[in-house]
């Protein structure tokens, strides 16, 4: 691999952080508090390299937080601080959930099923234990709620994998970005 190769790889995928980040902005401004950051997640650790993987969820995160309080008027509290911490863990657990599947399943479309599910459950599961922590009304996890962030984040995670898809089909990623290296 040269030199020139190798830049091109990494602006590439910069490109492709950037891209993804920047549609997170949209997930956030429509969905607000149910950004779509586990199929980011779910997306990342089945797609992606580790460490482009976790810059990824960091970017989208950061870009959900950015809108939240710069747009959406998110109060300036230190619970609110704090659950913008829990989520951004929240986002971290949906990507490890999602790595441990691909790397054990591979990319089937029902390993990707699985990657998901996996994602999705990390992501909640870590949200409801900071609740313990930090105080969360019951109805935040309700079925409702559950459901209706289980739905955007479906639909989103399809539409990711699409963009992904096109994004190998213009060499914008290379195909072997698509499974998952333990690197």
């Amino acid at each position: 691999m040269t030199l020139k190769t190798l830049t091109n790889d990494n602006a590439a995928t910069g490109l492709w952080i950037a891209l993804i980040a920047a549609l997170s902005i949209g997930g956030s401004l429509a969905f607000a508090c149910a950004a779509p950051l586990a199929a980011i997640g779910a997306l990342a650790g089945s797609k992606m390299k580790s460490g482009e993987g976790l810059a990824l969820v960091a970017a989208a995160w950061l870009s959900n937080q950015i809108v939240g309080y710069g747009l959406l008027d998110y109060p300036l509290t230190a619970d609110s601080f704090a659950w913008g911490a829990a989520i951004g863990v929240a986002s971290i657990a949906a990507f490890l959930g999602a790595r441990a599947v691909s790397v054990a399943t591979g990319s089937s479309l029902v390993a990707l099923a699985g990657a998901f599910l996996a994602a999705f459950a990390a992501y909640e599961a870590a949200l409801y234990g900071a609740g313990f922590i930090l105080g969360s009304s019951d109805e935040a996890f309700s079925m409702a709620v559950v459901e209706r962030v289980l739905l955007i984040n479906l639909a989103s995670f399809a539409g990711l994998l699409v963009l992904h898809r096109a994004a190998v089909a213009i060499s914008l990623i290379k195909p072997e970005a698509a499974t998952p290296a333990m690197a």
